[in-house]
C-alpha cells in the first residue's frame, strides 16, 4: 500500500521523475560506505532508502522518522526497523552506530545544533555522518517557499556547523544550476547555453549514451516499481558527465551553483 503524497516526503510511485531521482542517486552514494558498519537512517521516510542501506551490506540499518504514519509504513512494506523520534532527540544510545544517513532534514528542524550535536552523540568514535541540504542560493529561487522547510543553508552556513562538530569534512553537489562551460558539470547543469540550437540536444543524446535511466520513461516506471533496485544499481564510469542527479566532489574551479550540497563528515 502506498503512503499519501504530500511532498514533505519522496513517495516513489508520486513524486515526480526529478524528484525521485534525486533521492535515488543519494542514497546510490551513501550505500557505498555501509558495508559492515551500524547505520541510522534518520528522517527515513517511506523506508525504501533505509532497506537499499539494509541490503548494502551493513550490518545493521535503524530507521527512525517523527512520522507514526511513516515508520508504520517503513516496517509494514519492507520489514525494516523504524522508530518513532525526533531528529532533535534520537532515540538511541550514546554511541550506538558507526554511521548516520541524514537526506533532506536537516532543513526541517528547528535547531540544526541539537540535531547535529544528537548526531554526533549517538555515533561511535571514528563515526561518519552523510547529510544533504538545499542550496538557499539556487533551490527553488523562482517558486515558492516550501512549506515544510523552516531554515535552508547557504554552503558557508552548512559547512560552519559541521566543521564545529567534525574533524573531516567533505563537500559533494548535486543537481548544478550553471556551471562554467570549461567544467564536465557544465554538461549537466539546467541554465546552461541550452538555449542555443543544438546544445539542448547534444546534452539529451549524452545522456542517453552515460545515463539513460533518467530519460527513459520505460526505466523511470521499472525503477519506480522497484526503488530498492533502483538504490542497489549503481552507474560506473562516465555515467556522471551529463547527469544533474549524480553526487560529485565539490570543485574550486568548475564555477558551479548547485541546487544541494552533500557532505560526508568524519568525526
Amino acid at each position: 500500500m502506498e503512503m499519501e503524497y504530500t511532498g514533505e516526503r519522496m513517495v516513489p510511485e508520486k513524486a515526480e521523475a526529478g524528484t525521485f531521482w534525486e533521492h535515488i542517486y543519494r542514497y546510490r552514494f551513501a550505500a557505498r560506505f555501509v558495508a559492515g558498519q551500524r547505520v541510522l537512517d534518520i528522517a527515513c521516510g517511506e523506508g525504501y532508502g533505509t532497506a537499499a542501506l539494509q541490503q548494502s551490506g551493513a550490518a545493521g540499518v535503524i530507521g527512525v522518522d517523527v512520522s507514526a504514519e511513516a515508520c508504520g509504513h517503513a516496517a509494514r512494506r519492507y520489514g525494516i526497523e523504524a522508530r518513532l523520534g525526533d531528529a532533535q532527540n534520537i532515540p538511541l544510545t550514546n554511541g550506538s552506530v558507526d554511521l548516520v544517513v541524514s537526506f533532506e532534514t536537516i532543513e526541517h528542524v528547528s535547531h540544526p545544533e541539537k540535531f547535529l550535536d544528537e548526531c554526533v552523540r549517538v555515533l561511535a568514535p571514528g563515526g561518519r555522518l552523510i547529510i544533504s541540504t538545499p542550496n538557499r542560493q539556487a533551490y527553488l529561487k523562482n517558486a515558492p517557499k516550501n512549506p515544510y522547510h523552516l531554515k535552508e543553508l547557504t554552503e558557508e552556513e552548512f559547512v560552519v556547523l559541521l566543521a564545529a562538530r567534525f574533524r573531516v569534512v567533505q563537500i559533494y553537489t548535486q543537481r548544478p544550476t550553471a556551471a562554467g562551460w570549461w567544467s564536465a558539470r557544465f554538461l549537466a547543469s539546467e541554465s546552461a547555453l541550452w538555449g542555443v540550437p543544438g546544445f539542448r540536444r547534444l546534452r539529451w543524446l549524452l545522456q542517453r549514451k552515460f545515463c539513460p535511466e533518467i530519460v527513459d520513461t520505460s526505466a523511470v516506471e521499472r525503477a519506480r516499481a522497484n526503488p530498492i533496485q533502483a538504490i542497489l544499481t549503481r552507474q560506473v564510469g562516465r555515467a556522471h558527465l551529463a547527469n544533474p542527479f549524480a553526487i560529485r566532489p565539490k570543485s574550486r574551479v568548475s564555477g558551479e551553483i548547485p541546487t544541494y550540497f552533500l557532505a560526508v563528515a568524519s568525526l
